[in-house]
């Protein structure tokens, strides 16, 4: 328990470190020398596409062992596709699959099994910074029995390679109403197709 401890802190540090690296290109709304406005522009988002694989640990406090309440942690993949509306906004559905069955401990005390649970959520994405994206949807965890709507809010960080490819991670908080909450953190890595007018 202490050594997952260790690791909650560390990841929330390590992103709360990149949040704040970032925090200086949240005021740069427009490119004032026009030397690098040619630059600037072949960058843009507006219209592009981007396909996200990512692989990462799903973290659930309510999770039941052996008839106790215990944070259990589960390895989850997640497939997201976005839509650039502009350089800032995009629309998307993400969708994340834990990779194994376990029980919850509902606020009423029911035992509710989940097996390989998949999420949809359709989330709206806002561009924060040169890396930090952040975003937020309401959307359903399916699984065999139950399902469940969950409110999402998260963010992720990226970098962009040559040739439209994108690496990063992203962390997540699910609500499943009612039931109970997890939170992930993944390792990412995007493929983007430019709009037609880059």
């Amino acid at each position: 328990m202490i050594c997952l401890l260790k690791k909650t802190c560390s990841t929330i540090i390590l992103l709360g470190v990149l949040i704040f690296y970032d925090l200086p290109s949240f005021s740069q709304h427009h490119v004032t020398d026009p030397a690098m406005a040619p630059h600037h522009a072949s960058h843009g988002m507006k219209g592009s596409s981007r396909l996200t694989l990512g692989l990462g640990h799903t973290h659930v406090s309510e999770g039941k062992v052996e008839g106790k309440k215990e944070w259990i942690v589960m390895p989850s993949w997640s497939l997201n596709y976005d839509y650039w509306l502009s350089d800032k906004w995009a629309v998307g559905v993400q969708t994340d699959l834990l990779l194994e069955t376990f029980l919850i401990e509902n606020n009423e005390d029911e035992l509710i099994e989940r097996k390989h649970p998949l999420s949809v959520v359709p989330v709206a994405l806002y561009k924060a910074g040169k890396n930090l994206t952040l975003f937020g949807g309401i959307g359903a965890e399916f699984s065999k029995g139950q399902n469940l709507f969950t409110t999402r809010l998260g963010l992720e960080y990226g970098f962009h390679l040559p040739k439209n490819w994108e690496v990063g991670a992203s962390m997540l908080w699910d609500g499943k109403w009612n039931y109970y909450n997890s939170w992930s953190l993944a390792f990412t890595v995007s493929r983007i197709w430019p709009g037609k007018s880059h």
